[in-house]
Formats: structure tokens, sequence, C-alpha cells
């Protein structure tokens, strides 16, 4: 019977310290991120993209553009530069603006000139990636 707790134990303190070095680390790849924005920029907000480790397919946030104003994204991962994390600007009736993923290329950052102010969708989701984890930034320039 001791050694049956014992192993049940040993599993679950196992599946604890797992799930602990499973976590993602949104910050460090924020800061990645903001080192790269682009010259004459300013930085607006960051964005944790968490992927609860491939449990979580896409993660989606909303934002007010403005017209003629120019936004720069750039995302930064786990696996290294934006490798694995396919971003996707939509507007407001969901057509992709913009994106990251372009002939199976990954591109830590893009540039987009506002043509409309309104809402707009900032979709994540992960192509190949072995972590999950990452963090984009958002900055403007007038």
């Amino acid at each position: 019977m001791k050694s049956i707790l014992f192993i049940v134990f040993q599993l679950f303190a196992v599946s604890i310290v797992g799930s602990a070095f499973a976590q993602c680390n949104a910050d460090l790849y924020s800061e990645k991120s903001m080192k790269n924005i682009s010259s004459g920029f300013l930085y607006e907000k960051s964005y944790r993209v968490d992927g609860k480790s491939g449990r979580k397919r896409t993660i989606e946030y909303s934002c007010i553009l403005s017209k003629d104003t120019n936004y720069s994204f750039t995302m930064s991962t786990k696996d290294g530069g934006a490798n694995g994390l396919v971003f996707s600007l939509l507007d407001g009736k969901r057509n992709t603006v913009a994106t990251n993923y372009y002939n199976n290329k990954f591109f830590e950052g893009l540039q987009y000139k506002c043509k409309s102010t309104g809402l707009y969708f900032m979709n994540f989701s992960f192509k190949e990636s072995k972590s999950h984890c990452g963090a984009a930034v958002l900055a403007f320039r007038r």
C-alpha cells in the first residue's frame, strides 16, 4: 500500500514540475519584440501569444486603428525569431489585410498603413511550432 501511494505521489510531483517548465514566458518575447521596433515608431502595446502547449490553436485580439497612420507589428517566439507564429491582421469584415507569413517564410515584423479607421483583429496561429509561445508588439507613426 505504501509503495502505491509513493508511486502516485511521484507521478503527481512529476506532472506538476512538467507543467511548470511548459509555461510560456511571453513577457520575455515582448521585450525581444520591442527591441525590433523600427526607428521612428512609438510603442503602443504588447500582446501575449500563449498557445497553451498546442492546446489553443488561435489567439485573437482586437484594436482600433486610425486612417493614414503607419503601424508596425513585430513578433518573437520561443522557437526563434517569428518561426512558427502566423500573424494576420484582419479588417472589420474579417478580410486579411496583412500577414507575416508569405511564401512559406515567417517574417519578424511588418508595417501597415491604415486605409480606414475602425476595428481590426490581430489573429495569431501556429504553424510547425514546437513551443506555441511568443509575443507581439504594436507600434505606430503618424
